[in-house]
């Protein structure tokens, strides 16, 4: 994973170098052949795309005929360089990711009796903590670019989906699991998780989590093993504490 993140940089990188290499090369032929024949820094420039694309027919004399030959010495071979490495870094970059997901769902593909957490927010991210401490086999599922890259970095396995979806559990490798956690902010949508994942497994044991105390009938109605709400918890605590 963290190749993959340092890989995604390098490239970056390149892509940079290669394209500060392009506007160099145009700012030298626009530049050059604005002040060599006299003409507007516009004119040079579609002289010098004409140059690089073997098109320019017309006269150059003096130093316009030297900045010329640099650019078809040089410039052409620089510029089709950069154009074909920076493909060659998109193709590069496709196949990182591809590859990436692929061993990630071979991963998957090797869980058993395994806890799957539907949400890789706060709750979620403390919970692969816990028992990446405990060592159990264990995914997060989660929607989020920004959350995705977060956990992958510090080592969590994340299956990229929406939780709410069938397939997404299905791929999670739900009918091998031994436990689900659906810890997402909404206890709407956490409803909704355990229903199709009690559909899709009937002997997974599932913990929820609520945001209101109202729901809590209505999760442990709907498959429900256990429903915590963290909010309520932490007033509780609190309240006690200040006795």
């Amino acid at each position: 994973m963290f190749k993959k993140k340092e890989g995604g940089l390098e490239g970056r990188k390149r892509i940079l170098i290669l394209g500060l290499l392009i506007v160099f090369i145009f700012v030298f032929g626009s530049v050059g052949f604005s002040f060599t024949k006299q003409v507007s820094l516009s004119d040079g420039f579609i002289i010098t795309l004409e140059t690089l694309s073997f098109t320019y027919d017309g006269e150059t004399e003096g130093l316009a005929k030297a900045v010329k030959m640099l650019l078809s010495l040089f410039g052409v071979i620089f510029f089709w360089v950069a154009l074909w490495e920076s493909f060659d870094i998109i193709l590069e970059s496709k196949f990182i990711n591809n590859f990436g997901e692929a061993n990630i769902m071979n991963q998957i593909k090797k869980l058993k009796s395994h806890y799957i957490i539907c949400g890789g927010g706060r709750v979620g991210h403390h919970l692969g903590e816990l028992l990446k401490k405990q060592k159990k086999n264990y995914l997060i599922i989660e929607k989020d670019e920004f959350n995705i890259n977060q956990l992958r970095k510090k080592g969590h396995l994340v299956l990229e989906g929406d939780s709410l979806e069938e397939e997404t559990l299905e791929d999670a490798g739900i009918k091998r699991a031994k436990v689900l956690m659906s810890v997402l902010p909404e206890a709407e949508k956490n409803i909704m998780i355990i229903l199709t994942a009690k559909e899709l497994n009937k002997k997974l044991k599932i913990f929820a989590r609520s945001h209101r105390e109202e729901y809590i009938k209505k999760m442990k109605k709907a498959g429900a093993d256990f429903v915590v709400t963290p909010e309520i918890s932490c007033a509780e605590e609190l309240a006690n504490l200040a006795k």
